[in-house]
């Protein structure tokens, strides 16, 4: 995936890869994604949350791949060659994230994120943009609850 800045943009936009679970859309901060890849295969890791699938061999990395429909109590679908997961990581953790349906890279003024109130400890931001809410995943508390049992 490539992300080029659009010549519009300033230092007042900030880049979010977008994506979709359900019905809902969701947002990451570019500097916690590194790409997006194909699925590739699990080796299953004994007593998980059923969220956690595995891990996959990525550039000789142990890779967890989490289903955020699991994480975020939504109906598991089903994975196969087509299914694309996000690699993202923070200072702490890197992980590969199922989502449904993975969008482009937006830039979005800073006047458009606003601070999350209501909506759990996953969710940093509200960010809106012309026609769609999209809900700012906050990666250091959802990695903390599922791969810190597993260090």
């Amino acid at each position: 995936m490539n992300v080029n800045k659009p010549e519009q943009a300033t230092d007042n936009l900030q880049p979010f890869l977008t994506f979709r679970l359900a019905e809902q859309y969701y947002a990451l901060a570019i500097p916690n994604v590194l790409e997006v890849v194909a699925m590739l295969s699990l080796s299953s890791i004994p007593n998980a949350p059923s969220a956690l699938l595995g891990l996959a061999n990525r550039h000789g990395e142990a890779l967890p791949i989490l289903d955020l429909r699991i994480a975020f109590n939504l109906e598991a679908s089903a994975l196969d060659v087509s299914t694309f997961f996000i690699v993202a990581q923070t200072e702490t953790y890197r992980v590969g994230l199922v989502v449904d349906e993975i969008f482009q890279v937006k830039y979005i003024p800073k006047s458009a994120i606003k601070v999350a109130q209501g909506t759990g400890e996953y969710i940093i931001h509200i960010i809106s943009d012309a026609q769609t809410l999209y809900q700012q995943i906050d990666l250091e508390p959802l990695l903390v609850q599922y791969l810190a049992p597993i260090k």
